[in-house]
C-alpha cells in the first residue's frame, strides 16, 4: 500500500495530471484543492513549499530550476521539503503523467528518503538537483 501523499503545484497543469495520478492510485491533490483557488493563485513558491511540506506532502512541480533559485532552494532546505520536478518545462500533462507512472516506485520511495531534496525527473532518470543556497 502506498503512503506517499503528493501536492501538485499549479505549474503542472492541475486537473489533467492529478486525475491521471489518482486513476493510477496516487494520493494527490492540487494547490487549489488544498488551499482554495484564490489563495493558490497568490502563493509564492516559498510559501507553498513551506505549507505543503508542513502538511506532509511530497511536492510535485514543473520547474526544476527551483533548486537553482536561492529563495526557493532555501525554502526547500529550511522546511525539509521533498520535491520532484520535471527536467523539461515544455512537457504536457500527459507526458508528465507518463513519466510519473514510469518512475512510480522510485517516486513513492522518496516519501521515506531523508529530506531536504529536489529531484529532477526526465526520460532517462530521476536525479537529485544541487541546491543553490544563499551564502
Amino acid at each position: 500500500m502506498r503512503t506517499a501523499r503528493f501536492l501538485l503545484d499549479r505549474s503542472v497543469g492541475g486537473r489533467l495530471l492529478v486525475a491521471r495520478l489518482r486513476s493510477a492510485g496516487w494520493d494527490a491533490v492540487t494547490l487549489a484543492e488544498e488551499f482554495g483557488d484564490e489563495r493558490a493563485q497568490r502563493m509564492a513558491d516559498a510559501e507553498w513549499i513551506e505549507a505543503g511540506t508542513r502538511a506532509g506532502y511530497v511536492l510535485l512541480a514543473k520547474d526544476h530550476r527551483i533548486a537553482s533559485r536561492p529563495l526557493e532552494a532555501l525554502a526547500v532546505h529550511v522546511h525539509d521539503a521533498r520535491m520532484v520536478t520535471f527536467a523539461r518545462g515544455e512537457l504536457t500533462a500527459a507526458q508528465m503523467g507518463d513519466l510519473c507512472l514510469r518512475y512510480e516506485d522510485a517516486i513513492h520511495r522518496l516519501a521515506r528518503v531523508q529530506p531536504p531534496f529536489v529531484m529532477a525527473l526526465n526520460d532517462a532518470s530521476l536525479r537529485r538537483k544541487r541546491p543553490n543556497l544563499p551564502d
